[in-house]
């Protein structure tokens, strides 16, 4: 089957090396000029778990929770931040595989930008870094999505807003691989949140209820639900089932696996029931939307 043809692939090897598309074909990507961010989807980047491979770019990695099976945490990890690995570029390294694959944001910044943005903070040269392992104020998603919600959205000026996107976030990482505190006013609700939709990113082949969500950010179920609804806009399972249609999406355009496979992939209890979800959201039954691509 044709796979979707990924936009921006020649800057995407420019950060990230001889990659090919179908190394892509689970990862969701974002790139600018100088900055890319890149999320395992539903499976790993094929890229990623070559032996000892490289990369042209700097290359940070933000994992959502201590329990990612890639790297085991010598920090403690602070309440408000995300456990982080710097790699540097040329730095030859391999992700293992675990039980299942692990969801994280790997940030690309290129050698150029990296280095001159590094100048303002200290006038020696960063260290070559191999797995070093730093810690990532939450705040730092609020860019991260936005970085992701242009790219997307190709309006008008995004190259220009992708840019100075692309300027902060490496100025925030290099704040907090240089550990440079910073004064931020934080909304914990918003955050604890964004921390429930990482949890469904994750988990989004589970048996996940109301209740499951609430308890992972200690709230009762009725304030949940609210809060939810009130930051997002919708409620948390309409989110959820939204959150499976695109992971089933992006198998399905993979072409890797039959609809049981994916049904169960995605946390639907049946093929049957995969489908008409599928078709009541999309106007189109999954063997239609496959066909499509």
């Amino acid at each position: 089957m044709a796979q979707t043809k990924i936009r921006d692939m020649e800057q995407i090897q420019k950060l990230v090396g001889n990659i090919s598309e179908e190394n892509l074909k689970y990862v969701d990507c974002y790139v600018a000029d100088e900055v890319g961010v890149f999320i395992p989807s539903v499976g790993y980047c094929e890229y990623a778990i070559t032996p000892e491979h490289t990369h042209p770019a700097y290359s940070f990695v933000l994992f959502f929770n201590e329990a990612q099976q890639i790297v085991a945490p010598k920090i403690k990890v602070e309440p408000n931040h995300y456990f982080a690995t710097a790699m540097g570029p040329l730095v030859s390294h391999t992700e293992e595989m675990g039980d299942r694959f692990t969801r994280y944001i790997a940030v690309f910044i290129s050698k150029r930008m990296f280095e001159e943005v590094y100048k303002d903070y200290l006038p020696t040269m960063p260290v070559n870094y191999t797995w070093d392992q730093f810690l990532v104020p939450h705040e730092i998603m609020f860019d991260l999505k936005r970085f992701m919600s242009e790219y997307e959205s190709s309006s008008m000026g995004s190259a220009h807003v992708l840019s100075a996107l692309s300027i902060t976030i490496t100025h925030q990482i290099i704040r907090s691989l240089l550990d440079i505190q910073q004064k931020i006013d934080v909304i914990t609700e918003k955050f604890e949140i964004e921390k429930t939709i990482e949890y469904m990113y994750q988990h989004y082949d589970e048996k996940l209820t109301i209740g499951t969500l609430a308890q992972n950010v200690n709230m009762s179920e009725s304030h949940y639900t609210r809060t939810f609804k009130k930051e997002i806009g919708e409620p948390p399972m309409d989110f959820l089932i939204k959150v499976r249609i695109n992971k089933a999406k992006k198998l399905l355009r993979s072409g890797t696996m039959n609809m049981t496979e994916i049904a169960s992939c995605c946390g639907f209890s049946n093929a049957s029931h995969f489908s008409s979800t599928f078709a009541k959201h999309t106007g189109l039954a999954p063997t239609a939307y496959q066909r499509s691509f």
